[in-house]
């Protein structure tokens, strides 16, 4: 199933474009990229291109949003229901944030498991900058991470805009892009990533193939021994004599 044949069926639904659909579907296939983790979802348009691209060589899509988007009309379900790659997507719907589920993942397993995080979610310095180091666990090495929305800012949502998120909110962090200063600040000083990218509103980067290395390199446990002093080495010796010529004297 082509991006095309996801578009035709999927229709006028958000939030994906056809031209981003055929760009995640060209990764995965470069790269042979088979495990997909998705950090919200909305609609799930994007979801059913990542499921069509990884349908090809048997490969799995996670993807975790939100309750909240259950009640989107149409919905994931009913979207992968209408392609039929509901067998290739496991969805988790969390109460607060899909960096609780990223906790329970490593709970579950803490070995890498993905070969690509499609990060679009919560689009905040406080979710996201925290999600990047827990997926950083969960990534293989050569394995990539793709950053939607890098110029998102909490006052220009149309549907959470001051009334509810911004409210109360300091101006700086209403108007800051904090994608962008997760992947500038978090993910390209980081020694495990590299071939950085940026197109359009996205922004790429990619797991060195040799980071296993240094994470699976046996660590050294350094054992500190600390012996107390003995209380007598705590006293002077003058101190020590007079106190025994006392001690023979009572």
């Amino acid at each position: 199933m082509t991006p095309a044949d996801v578009r035709r069926a999927l229709g006028a639904v958000p939030m994906m474009t056809l031209e981003q659909g055929e760009k995640l579907t060209a990764l995965l296939r470069e790269y042979g990229l088979r495990d997909v983790l998705e950090l919200g979802f909305a609609h799930g348009v994007s979801t059913c291109y990542l499921a069509a691209a990884v349908q090809e060589h048997g490969g799995h899509v996670t993807t975790v949003d939100l309750q909240d988007a259950r009640r989107r009309k149409p919905n994931l379900d009913e979207l992968l229901g209408r392609l039929g790659l509901a067998s290739y997507v496991t969805a988790y719907y969390e109460p607060t944030s899909y960096t609780w589920r990223l906790m329970r993942m490593l709970e579950e397993d803490p070995a890498p498991r993905f070969d690509l995080c499609f990060i679009d979610g919560a689009h905040t310095w406080a979710v996201d900058g925290f999600a990047f180091f827990l997926v950083d666990r969960l990534l293989r090495p050569g394995g990539w991470l793709v950053f939607d929305d890098l110029d998102w800012k909490v006052e220009e949502c149309p549907t959470t805009g001051p009334a509810a998120r911004a409210a109360g909110m300091p101006e700086d962090e209403r108007t800051t892009a904090q994608v962008d200063c997760v992947y500038e600040l978090l993910v390209k000083p980081h020694p495990s990533y590299g071939e950085f990218r940026r197109e359009d509103k996205w922004a790429f980067a990619r797991k060195h193939p040799d980071a296993a290395s240094v994470a699976s390199a046996p660590r050294r446990e350094v054992v500190v021994e600390t012996r107390l002093p003995r209380l007598r080495d705590l006293v002077p010796a003058p101190a020590r004599r007079v106190a025994r010529r006392l001690l023979r004297r009572t």
